[in-house]
């Protein structure tokens, strides 16, 4: 699999507005071991950081996400190797796997932070670096040239689309290498007529299924491993997101008196997918099933569409019955014109405001946004890049049309970095007993609606 803990989550997706109001509370109760310090790092490179400041470093400490085995941590390591060779700085990396941001955490208000770099996706290293003030400020990075690549600098090549999902407060905390959607994945070897046409709008998405369940002798089309409470968080949430829009999950979830949740189009969205579980869309077994056996057995052919990430193709590349041919469509609007936003989140690198080597660090960010660097993350690790000039593997170049034609927003409105405990402790399992059927979109609102509330007070 390549991609951080999927299991798991693809999160982020809160206006910067979402995440000061809730720095304070969620974040801080689950961040005890830097609890001292402020909300919101504001820090440049030019002042926050320690002696790394100096442009004659020879070396820098990174740490990595990714473990030694991994395609990210080749192309990183050659890109490393490479660097080495072209500027005579020497980079000590380690890898340490989906914990390194929580790793590094205990370290960061002490007189030596271990790491000048490390990489790490968005909500983590929200949660643990600039949520506690410890980010440097990565601005500055900008405006450095793009090595072999005349005119350009690291702030023309990566969208800005991009650049403001790890903004805060304009405090870049995260320059991305590495994007992440969501999409609804088919076999377009079975599905010819979905791939010329695929559905743009709920009532042809509705229409479509209706047809593939008639074809397949009443079986439900849709794959889905309902035990993975992120995966079933996913159906409501982009009900909800393409009936609301952007934000809208966010300020239900922040909404103290939860009655947000109760609003006639939260119950709408809430009702287009009870919609898909009384129809029997969903394929026999999902509410009951182990991860992955429903998602093997869609790669096996044993159902239609499966919603999850771009790392969809790898995770499930190995079960693929022989001569599938991954497509996919984002979630459809629920009207012709309607909302469309992409949810995207990101994998990149932070720099810790106390970082002793941060200029050669830096240094290193801008070369790895190089074309030839960065491509790697698209041809060996198979993986979309924030650049639009590096064309993705053929079986993510619909996420990445997507990506790049349409507007982005955090995922999940960013309610897994600034609000975790209450999506994890409130939401979920709510949510889970939602989509296997237990609870009706009023029961369901109706208790988001008192947990919520009742989760604030406790928090407050």
């Amino acid at each position: 699999m390549n991609l951080p803990d999927q299991s798991r989550s693809t999160v982020r997706g809160s206006s910067s507005r979402l995440r000061r109001l809730l720095a304070a509370t969620a974040v801080g109760a689950s961040l005890a071991l830097t609890a001292g310090a402020c909300a919101s790092g504001s820090g440049s490179a030019g002042g926050a950081a320690g002696s790394g400041t100096a442009a004659g470093d020879t070396s820098f400490s990174y740490w990595s996400m990714w473990n030694k085995d991994e395609p990210q941590a080749k192309v990183l390591q050659a890109a490393i190797d490479q660097f080495t060779k072209d500027t005579g700085i020497k980079v000590t990396v380690q890898w340490k796997g989906r914990q390194v941001a929580t790793q590094l955490a205990p370290t960061l208000n002490t007189s030596h932070v271990p790491a000048d770099l490390i990489d790490s996706q968005d909500r983590f290293a929200y949660a643990q670096l600039q949520a506690t003030g410890q980010a440097l400020d990565l601005t500055p990075v900008l405006k450095q040239a793009v090595p072999g690549e005349s005119g350009s600098t690291v702030g023309s090549v990566l969208p800005k689309t991009y650049l403001d999902l790890t903004t805060t407060d304009g405090s870049l905390w995260e320059v991305p290498y590495e994007v992440v959607a969501d999409q609804v994945w088919y076999n377009a070897a079975d599905l010819p007529a979905v791939a010329a046409n695929p559905p743009a709008t709920w009532a042809a998405f509705t229409q479509l299924l209706a047809q593939r369940k008639a074809a397949r002798g009443g079986a439900g089309p849709l794959a889905l491993d309902a035990d993975i409470p992120d995966y079933a968080a996913f159906w409501t949430y982009y009900s909800v997101l393409r009936t609301m829009g952007p934000g809208a999950f966010g300020a239900a979830a922040t909404d103290r008196s939860g009655a947000k949740f109760e609003d006639p189009e939260f119950l709408d969205a809430l009702n287009k997918v009870e919609q898909l579980i009384k129809a029997g869309d969903f394929t026999a077994g999902y509410n009951g099933s182990k991860w992955p056996a429903v998602q093997q057995k869609w790669a096996a052919g044993k159902s239609d569409f499966l919603l999850l990430g771009t790392f969809t193709p790898s995770e499930t590349g190995p079960f693929a019955k022989a001569g599938f041919q991954y497509r996919s469509f984002p979630f459809p609007a629920m009207t012709a014109g309607g909302d469309t936003t992409q949810d995207v989140s990101t994998i990149g690198f932070s720099i810790p405001k106390k970082a002793e080597h941060a200029a050669a660090a830096e240094k290193f960010i801008a070369y790895f946004m190089a074309k030839s660097q960065l491509s790697g993350i698209s041809t060996t690790a198979q993986n979309i890049t924030p650049r639009a000039d590096i064309p993705a593997p053929a079986a993510l170049a619909d996420a990445q049309k997507a990506m790049n034609s349409g507007k982005v927003a955090e995922a999940l409105d960013g309610v897994k970095e600034t609000a975790a405990e209450w999506y994890t402790k409130v939401f979920l399992p709510l949510n889970t007993s939602f989509i296997d059927g237990s609870l009706s979109p009023s029961a369901f609102a109706a208790k988001l609606k008192s947990g919520t509330a009742d989760y604030w007070k406790m928090a407050s």
